[in-house]
């Protein structure tokens, strides 16, 4: 079963351009601790407010999420990023895995 981790980015206009250079350096980060499929998101319909991207990542199940996540969050490089973009982006996460389907 996949599993996904889903980072909902809440930024604020000054912090857009600042967003998509964090984006980029978070992607080799999370690459370089085995995240896969890492990617950033713009929703082009719906109902979700101006500033919400999606970051999205997967792993084979959620034991490999685990394995990923603990050295993510141990890493200073990401915690730095995360720190630098405080004061105009907000974030909640969530983690998805596949349902199986008879």
């Amino acid at each position: 079963m996949a599993a996904l981790d889903v980072t909902t980015l809440t930024v604020q206009p000054a912090g857009w351009n600042q967003m998509v250079e964090n984006h980029k350096k978070a992607k080799v980060i999370l690459e370089k601790h085995g995240a896969r499929n890492v990617r950033l998101l713009a929703p082009v319909a719906g109902a979700q407010p101006a500033g919400t991207v999606p970051v999205v990542w997967e792993a084979d199940d959620l034991a490999a999420l685990g394995k990923i996540m603990d050295p993510i969050f141990a890493d200073p490089e990401i915690l730095a990023i995360m720190q630098s973009s405080a004061d105009t982006t907000s974030w909640t996460s969530s983690i998805l895995g596949d349902l199986p389907m008879p």
